[in-house]
């Protein structure tokens, strides 16, 4: 597998190029049916799991479902020290998302509960799902230096972060002895995406500033919506845009480059859904793809794409610009 070990004073990780994600876990009564997907990835050799305090709160009696779940299966397989373990807080209220949750109380309450429901004392990686610009980083990193200091969060991370403000906090942190962001995680795929596309303008996608940020700085991204929520791989199967509730995907460019994903597919024997992981695998700064599946097969599939690299010509074929 390709790994990328991430260090700071106190802890190391191998962040590998496949992330599992979670937030399609919405029930609380379904272990067997989660636990088998989780099963399937660990048995593949997965060994990163992404979940978040805000997933699923926006059901009825969502809330918590995915940390829990995720909690319980840990504790039954008695894997934690395998796992690397990533959550998110810091969310807007999904009634209210123009309003921020990122004060200090907020984010203690986030961090604390998450630690209650997945039932550890600390997660590997903690990301901020959202930013408020308003908000200086001079009065969020020193929360989140804490939170690190407290040992109950060993690496600190940045979702949906523009790279000029995580500069910036990571430029305060420097100065002033606090740990940094060591880790980014955007809307990133083969698929061109924005804030339009999400229909929410608190989301960061990645565009050629972005883009040329991180290869710039080498700074770890982990790509959320990968595989643009099934675009290519039902589409390459002949699935009509009407039935797909991803028909936000369909733009111009993206049905040119959903052409040049079916005939690599067909020319090297590589399955659709497959194809955007690899296309991420081979950019020039290191991406770890968080995935979703609902089926076993699914996740069996999606792992071949654990050491998929292209060289630049298939990159180039793929976006479409030879």
């Amino acid at each position: 597998m390709s790994d990328l070990t991430i260090k700071n004073d106190k802890y190391s990780i191998d962040l590998p190029s496949l992330t599992f994600g979670t937030a399609s876990f919405e029930r609380k009564d379904t272990d067997d049916i989660y636990f088998e997907l989780l099963d399937t990835y660990y048995k593949c050799g997965g060994r990163c799991i992404d979940t978040a305090r805000a997933y699923c709160q926006w059901l009825d009696d969502g809330a918590d479902s995915s940390e829990t779940v995720v909690g319980r299966w840990i504790k039954s397989r008695e894997c934690r020290n395998d796992i690397i373990l990533c959550t998110k807080g810091g969310h807007p209220d999904f009634e209210s998302m123009d309003v921020s949750r990122l004060s200090p109380e907020e984010l203690e309450y986030d961090l604390s509960r998450s630690l209650e429901v997945l039932n550890t004392d600390y997660v590997d990686i903690y990301f901020l799902h959202r930013d408020d610009e308003k908000i200086p980083v001079s009065e969020i990193m020193p929360v989140l230096n804490d939170f690190y200091q407290s040992g109950r969060v060993h690496f600190l991370g940045a979702s949906n972060w523009t790279s000029a403000r995580i500069e910036e906090a990571n430029r305060f942190a420097e100065q002033n002895g606090m740990e940094p962001f060591r880790v980014s995680q955007i809307n990133y795929s083969l698929a061109h995406s924005s804030t339009d596309t999400f229909d929410d303008p608190t989301v960061v996608c990645m565009n050629l500033r972005e883009f040329k940020w991180y290869q710039r700085t080498q700074m770890p991204l982990m790509a959320y919506s990968p595989q643009a929520k099934g675009f290519f791989a039902k589409l390459a199967h002949g699935t009509t845009n009407k039935s797909m509730p991803e028909g936000q995907f369909t733009s111009t460019a993206n049905l040119a480059r959903l052409s040049r994903v079916r005939q690599l597919s067909e020319q090297q024997g590589i399955p659709p859904a497959v194809i955007p992981l690899g296309y991420l695998n081979s950019q020039p700064f290191f991406v770890s793809s968080v995935f979703a599946a609902s089926k076993p097969w699914q996740i069996e599939e999606d792992m071949k794409a654990m050491d998929l690299k292209f060289d630049r010509k298939t990159v180039a074929f793929l976006e479409n610009i030879i």
